[in-house]
């Protein structure tokens, strides 16, 4: 017996042998994350079934086509009730840029592991230092942008992501962020993160405005 496991950036499943038990999570995240490529195959499907139904008149095609387009709606209805993985993390992200430009810490801080580390500071000593840093640093902006899930694991508990961030914090800067973050019940939060050179790409930098 097999069950799908998701693996590598959210889009993928691998299979992995179980105990006669099938997790369909998966499969719907799979969907979800790849809707849009779902629905130009289907689209091209149901277009190219129709112009053989003006064609021959032949009411089976019609049919044919009436069912894939009802299969595009059911895809968009999952992806309007079903969360992915990847999508949670995406979302995580965006709230807590949202966030930041707000000066909301408290906000920001949902987002956040109890078990937070970063450059040897716990989720108390980051907590203090944010909030001095939106009290001292005038925040403008925050865009992010390349996001990409490298990998999500509900097994092991553990997704990393990459990102890019452009902000106006007093002035102009520009990074790249890996985030890690761990499943802690059903919510993905972040546990560390990692900022570096946009040109270089292998130097890591300090947490603006924390310095």
């Amino acid at each position: 017996v097999f069950s799908a496991q998701c693996v590598g950036t959210g889009a993928k499943c691998g299979v992995q042998e179980t105990a006669d038990r099938y997790d369909g999570r998966c499969v719907m995240s799979w969907l979800v994350d790849n809707a849009n490529t779902f629905y130009i195959l289907l689209g091209m499907i149901a277009a190219g079934l129709l112009l053989i139904w003006r064609n021959n008149r032949q009411s089976k095609y019609f049919g044919f086509t009436a069912g894939v387009l009802v299969v595009i709606g059911l895809v968009w209805l999952l992806t309007q009730f079903h969360v992915s993985d990847r999508k949670q993390l995406e979302n995580n992200v965006k709230a807590m840029r949202d966030a930041v430009v707000a000066r909301k810490v408290d906000d920001l801080f949902k987002h956040i592991s109890k078990d937070f580390r970063y450059k040897g500071l716990g989720r108390d000593l980051m907590y203090a230092g944010v909030k001095r840093a939106m009290e001292t640093h005038k925040i403008n902006d925050v865009g992010i942008t390349s996001f990409s899930v490298d990998e999500v694991s509900r097994a092991k508990k553990f997704a990393k992501t990459t990102f890019r961030v452009s902000a106006s914090v007093d002035r102009d800067i520009l990074f790249i962020t890996q985030a890690d973050f761990a499943l802690e019940g059903d919510q993905w939060k972040l546990i560390t993160l990692r900022f570096y050179n946009p040109v270089t790409q292998d130097q890591e930098l300090e947490l603006p405005g924390l310095q």
